[in-house]
């Protein structure tokens, strides 16, 4: 039985695509050019390039653009796991609202902590005016101490006196590492109080709510559902509510928008990304809450 719960030992699963980054964990090659196959047997060659900082596009963050911006932050969702670069939420929602220039910074396996690491490494560089946190109900348990994304070993986040600690990925030593102590541990894991880990997630929250406040950009919150709705789904995006309503911060909850659609519609087929409906459904969505919070992006008074 022991056997089942081995120390983590973070191993690269992809170092074809991914490279390891010190200051956000990881994310694509500068300049990537190349195509793979998701999910695994899919016939399908999907190409997948990079930009300079090493994120899907072909467009680098610095480019001139005289359009006002807006940032997508997310997971295997928003980096578009499965479909084409063009079928994106970000490309869809910059052709339904051309005046905005839409960037994307969505990386597979991030959970929050990272999402807002890359936001204070690279993201604030663009001077967006609209940052959009796209939270997948599972990025919650990736704060866990010994997750590791794609297999990379990722800095982490503590709390310390109430505050967000940056900490080296442990090391696994002495009894630590015995088979009884590992199964105990990853036992524990599955808890929903240390699971999901709300008080880390929180203080993520709060510090992207004062990168707002000190760069200058309107944040956004979304909650991005898989393809049930349990009741930890329903405490997650609760939670997220919660929150946002205290900020007044915009919330879009997009589990009645994709599921209302079937689910079989808007996934991959025996997969748990979306296929190209439900990013087109997910862009359509938040297009009306920028478009009604902050305008079209045509003219600079449009802005709330």
């Amino acid at each position: 039985m022991l056997h089942k719960y081995p120390p983590p030992e973070p191993h690269p699963r992809r170092p074809d695509l991914y490279v390891q980054d010190d200051a956000v964990g990881y994310h694509l090659h500068p300049q990537l050019n190349t195509t793979y196959h998701y999910p695994p047997g899919n016939p399908v060659a999907i190409p997948v390039i990079a930009n300079s900082d090493g994120y899907r596009g072909q467009r680098d963050f610095d480019a001139v653009d005289t359009r006002r911006r807006i940032l997508v932050l997310g997971d295997s969702f928003i980096f578009g796991s499965g479909v084409f670069a063009e079928e994106r939420i970000t490309e869809v929602l910059e052709s339904l609202m051309p005046c905005w220039r839409v960037d994307n910074m969505g990386m597979t396996g991030w959970g929050i902590d990272l999402m807002v690491r890359a936001l204070e490494q690279t993201g604030v560089k663009t001077e967006p005016d609209i940052v959009v946190l796209a939270v997948y109900t599972d990025d919650f348990r990736r704060v866990h101490p010994y997750y590791s994304g794609t297999g990379f070993r990722q800095p982490r986040f503590q709390l310390q006196q109430d505050r967000l600690v940056s900490v080296a990925y442990p090391e696994i030593q002495g009894w630590r590492r015995l088979r009884i102590y590992q199964a105990v541990y990853q036992k524990l894991s599955t808890n929903k109080h240390f699971r999901d880990r709300f008080d880390i997630n929180s203080a993520l929250l709060e510090r992207f709510y004062r990168l707002s406040r000190e760069y200058e950009f309107d944040p956004v919150v979304v909650f991005i559902p898989g393809r049930g709705d349990n009741r930890f789904d329903r405490q997650r995006r609760a939670f997220l509510a919660d929150w946002a309503s205290g900020y007044s911060i915009p919330y879009l909850d997009l589990t009645g928008p994709i599921h209302d659609a079937g689910v079989e519609n808007t996934y991959i087929t025996g997969n748990w990304h979306w296929n190209a409906t439900g990013h087109r459904i997910a862009a359509e969505n938040l297009q009306e809450l920028v478009m009604s919070t902050f305008g079209d992006g045509c003219h600079a008074s449009d802005a709330g």
